[in-house]
């Protein structure tokens, strides 16, 4: 009985120590089940975050496009409206001119014919020695019956043109109305917000896979492009004085001028975030390239040409040439826009 008591004791001791380790385990086991699938690795996550920018950077260049149509359209609508009655103006006089033609040549062609018939019961027999003016007037009918027959074609023609003219005007040249245009502003400010929101998930995953390359591989930043500095970091001007530190114009980065085509390069060892066109740009959209480096260091590169070097997600060496110097966006001349960002922030090239 002694040891039988023990043994259930113990049964229940070990119970006791047991029983949440069980349900514990049991609870993980459910969540695991709940929990939404991850993908195999680092390289599937950058391919669908990479897809999904190309595909909200293609939306967005569509917007733009229909967009600036749409109020040029507006914008040029009495010019266009005006030059659209001038042509079914011009194509109405050319068939009212025809028209006339083509009434008179066909009286004229009927008395001919009358004087021919009458010729003909006046002198039936053409052999006689009576002269009669016979045919001549019936060479008269034919030449003028084929000018008949053209002035009626022409005629036609111009009635053709007259029906694509005011079709042309009654279809073509419709005012565009705001609707439209704020219809396909709201979809470019969606497409920008999605686009905006795939390249900071890329940039979560470069910056996370830069920090594996350690600090010292952001330290004394390489010159991306061979050229000189037409515009520095800082203040580009000052309303009242330099002291108080009213700055006019604050430049996020530094310009460096150079030829369309130069090779842009890699400052730094680090990842691809994006490459495209800028989602952020009010007016014409800047080309692209923005790379992550250790330490929480971003460069981005702008005014490029618009041909895909480098891919998003992809690793770049210190050196490697990831574009070419273009004139994309809002620019006076070919040059390349850099700017370095520290967690989040742009600070000067010079202090990294």
């Amino acid at each position: 009985m002694i040891r039988a008591h023990r043994a259930s004791s113990f049964v229940d001791v070990a119970w006791r120590l047991l029983a949440p380790v069980l349900v514990l385990a049991l609870l993980f086991s459910v969540d695991a089940a709940t929990a939404p699938p991850v993908e195999a690795g680092g390289s599937s996550t950058a391919a669908s975050i990479r897809a999904r920018q190309l595909d909200a950077e293609a939306a967005m260049r569509r917007a733009d496009e229909q967009i600036a149509e749409l109020k040029k359209l507006r914008q040029n609508h009495k010019k266009l409206l005006k030059k659209a009655k001038q042509k079914l103006e011009k194509a109405k006089k050319q068939r009212d001119k025809a028209r006339k033609k083509a009434n008179k040549a066909h009286r004229k062609l009927d008395q001919l014919r009358l004087t021919l018939a009458r010729e003909t019961r006046v002198h039936p027999n053409p052999k006689g020695k009576q002269k009669t003016d016979k045919p001549t007037l019936r060479k008269q009918v034919r030449k003028l019956a084929k000018k008949v027959k053209w002035l009626d074609r022409k005629l036609r023609q111009a009635e053709r043109k007259v029906e694509q003219a005011r079709e042309l005007k009654q279809s073509r040249w419709k005012k565009p109305t705001r609707a439209r245009i704020d219809r396909r502003v709201a979809e470019r400010e969606r497409a920008e917000d999605k686009l905006s929101r795939a390249i900071g998930a890329m940039l979560s995953l470069t910056t996370a896979r830069a920090g594996r390359l350690g600090a010292a591989s952001s330290k004394d930043l390489r010159k991306p492009v061979r050229g000189s500095i037409s515009q520095r970091y800082g203040c580009t001007g000052y309303h009242v004085n330099p002291r108080r530190g009213s700055c006019r114009h604050f430049h996020d980065g530094v310009d460096i001028a150079a030829p369309v085509g130069r090779w842009v390069r890699a400052v730094a060892d680090g990842y691809v975030a994006y490459a495209g066109y800028s989602p952020w740009d009010s007016g014409p959209r800047a080309y692209i390239v923005i790379t992550v480096h250790a330490g929480g260091v971003e460069s981005v590169y702008a005014h490029l040409e618009p041909k895909r070097k480098v891919k998003a997600g992809r690793a770049v060496k210190r050196s490697a040439a990831i574009g070419a110097v273009g004139m994309t966006g809002l620019t006076s001349g070919p040059h390349l826009h850099w700017e370095v960002r520290k967690h989040g922030r742009t600070v000067d090239p010079k202090k990294v």
